[in-house]
C-alpha cells in the first residue's frame, strides 16, 4: 500500500483532478462500450464552478494526486460527486478513505448523503453499499446509461464509521 494523503483541493489543483477524472471515466466508457460520459465532457471552467460550490478532496501520492471527490450540501442532504481514483490505484482503499473523509467533514448540519452512480457498474454498486448507501431513485440519462441513486443517513455513518480509522 502506497502512502497517501487526503487534504482539501485548492484552485490550482484543478487542472490535475480533471485529468484524473478523465481518466478514470475512460475506463468506465471503455468498460461498457459507451461513446461518452457528462464526466468525461466536463470543462475546467464547469469544474472551477463545482469548486466554488462546495469542497473537493484530493488524494495525494507524493506530489502526484491519484483520486478525488467532492460534495456540496443542500438543505440538509450532503451530495457526494465523481468520487474517482486512477485506474493503476483502484483496489488499495483510496476510494473508501475518500468516502470516509467527504462523509466525516458533512456531518454536521445535514440528515443523509446522496450520490448516484451507473446502473451497470456492479462493482460501484456493491462498493457504494458496503459503505451503507441503498439506492431510492433511477434517472435515465440516455439510451445507454441509468443513472441508481443511493442514499445514507448521517446516522447510520456514525453507526458504520464509529471506532474506524483510516491509515494514509
Amino acid at each position: 500500500m502506497n502512502n497517501y494523503n487526503i487534504t482539501k483541493a485548492n484552485k490550482d489543483d484543478l487542472p490535475a483532478i480533471l485529468n484524473v477524472q478523465k481518466k478514470a471515466f475512460l475506463e468506465v466508457v471503455k468498460k461498457f462500450h459507451l461513446k461518452s460520459l457528462p464526466a468525461l465532457e466536463q470543462s475546467l471552467e464547469s469544474l472551477t464552478i463545482d469548486f466554488t460550490k462546495g469542497i473537493i478532496l484530493k488524494v495525494s501520492i507524493g506530489n502526484t494526486i491519484v483520486g478525488s471527490v467532492r460534495a456540496h450540501k443542500n438543505n440538509e442532504t450532503c451530495h457526494i460527486e465523481r468520487l474517482v481514483v486512477l485506474p493503476e490505484y483502484q483496489n488499495q482503499g483510496i476510494g473508501k478513505a475518500l468516502m470516509h473523509e467527504i462523509e466525516t467533514r458533512h456531518t454536521n448540519g445535514v440528515s443523509r448523503f446522496e450520490l448516484f452512480t451507473g446502473s451497470r457498474d456492479s462493482r460501484n454498486l456493491q462498493f457504494y453499499n458496503h459503505l451503507g448507501y441503498k439506492p431510492f431513485n433511477t434517472e435515465i440519462l440516455n439510451e445507454e446509461v441509468t443513472f441508481i441513486f443511493m442514499e445514507k443517513s448521517v446516522k447510520e455513518h456514525k453507526i458504520i464509521n464509529s471506532g474506524c480509522t483510516t491509515s494514509r
